[in-house]
């Protein structure tokens, strides 16, 4: 070993902050133009889409969580829903989607483990919550599976639509090399793809993982 420490920041990371920035910048916005609407009148523009996605993500995650996990749980699963579909689709605009990017997904996913397991030591106390842990021994990976599931989970679908579509676009580029100099047919084939890879894929893996964490947590408060 030469002694050097060489850091390499992943882009992944980067666009990351670009995207909770946008998300950090857009919510101080929309929260003084609702401060500022007039409860008395038809709300409009971007209180529209306030109100319009906080109710619906209220709706969603009040079907499925206890009624007293929703002051404290329901706002890290409407931001996480928020940033994991923002970042599912920012392949659409030529970002490193940074879902497809392991310890961010490892990262979203140890934060939700983190509340399952609070939720299990609240429930069940300290002495029983150890003791179911640690005995039988197979209890420990069962605890951890959730961790594995939900980080694989979403890593493995993003990174895959990506790679498929750099093999799609890798192949129409020679199709299309062999007829002109030019890859006519990727702006022809690429985007009905991009419709099930970016956008569909997207939607069904947020879904999934949001859907998955507070179904856990709701398992562990009525287990």
């Amino acid at each position: 070993m030469n002694g050097n420490l060489v850091i390499t920041i992943q882009p992944e990371l980067i666009f990351s902050l670009v995207i909770m920035s946008a998300i950090v910048i857009f919510a101080i916005v929309a929260g003084r133009k609702v401060a500022a609407a007039d409860p008395t009148q038809p709300p409009s523009g971007i209180v529209v889409v306030c109100e319009t996605l906080v109710n619906a993500l209220y709706g969603f995650f009040k079907s499925i969580l206890p009624a007293n996990f929703e002051p404290w749980v329901y706002p890290y699963f409407a931001v996480l829903a928020i940033y994991i579909l923002i970042s599912n689709l920012s392949g659409l605009i030529g970002f490193d989607a940074p879902t497809s990017n392991f310890s961010i997904t490892f990262s979203m996913a140890l934060v939700t483990f983190a509340l399952i397991q609070f939720t299990a030591f609240k429930r069940k106390g300290a002495f029983k919550y150890v003791k179911e842990l640690v005995w039988p021994p197979t209890n420990i990976l069962s605890a951890a599976a959730p961790l594995i599931s939900l980080s694989m989970r979403l890593f493995g679908n993003i990174l895959s639509g990506s790679i498929i579509m750099a093999l799609v676009y890798s192949l129409l580029g020679w199709i299309s090399s062999a007829i002109i100099p030019f890859n006519f047919l990727g702006p022809v084939v690429a985007p009905v793809l991009h419709a099930y890879f970016d956008v569909f894929a997207s939607l069904i893996q947020t879904f999934i993982f949001v859907t998955l964490s507070s179904v856990y947590i709701a398992l562990e408060y009525e287990g």
